[in-house]
């Protein structure tokens, strides 16, 4: 049973978050602008070492925070109970699953993100018939900072952060891999 919670914690937050900020590195650009631009965002993100934290509401209105470290070759998630797991997975693997994702864009304004300025695009992205719409907010470096999404029920909130990304030293290895 423990193993197959940590499975759901690890699959499905973290594949939320991978296919907001991966799936359009792997998709060819779409002719709008924003599109582009966004795709150029998610590449930029995509291609740094980042930390994540990733707060899931449930439509209950119940909160979990899952936290990432994704280094090149390594991916760490803190679960609930405060534990690191470690998988040997680099961004490059990741990007591999998302081939067959279509993209809608469009850019909503601009806003501010921990004081700096933003741009703020809505994507839907349709992955094998599964629809997320999100938004996600780009600083002027060309890095998301922020991302939103619904998935089922549940709306998910990601903070990123490319500054502070140190891997845990007590992270256990995750089975399998």
């Amino acid at each position: 049973m423990r193993f197959h919670t940590l499975s759901i914690v690890f699959w499905a937050v973290p594949r939320t978050v991978i296919s907001i900020v991966f799936a359009l590195s792997v998709i060819p650009a779409l002719a709008n602008d924003c599109a582009v631009a966004a795709k150029s965002a998610m590449v930029a993100t995509a291609q740094k070492p980042l930390s994540t934290i990733t707060t899931k509401t449930s439509a209950q209105g119940k909160q979990s925070v899952t936290r990432t470290v994704q280094t090149e070759t390594n991916k760490y998630v803190q679960v609930e109970s405060g534990e690191w797991y470690s998988m040997d997975i680099a961004i490059k693997d990741l990007i591999d699953n998302s081939k067959s994702t279509k993209v809608v864009c469009k850019r909503s304004g601009s806003d501010m993100v921990n004081g700096q300025p933003t741009i703020v695009y809505e994507v839907q992205i349709d992955t094998e018939g599964i629809i997320m719409e999100s938004k996600m907010w780009v600083s002027a470096q060309n890095l998301i900072l922020k991302s939103e999404g619904n998935e089922g029920t549940s709306h998910y909130t990601t903070i990123y952060d490319s500054s502070h990304v140190t891997p845990p030293t007590n992270a256990k290895r995750m089975g399998g891999n």
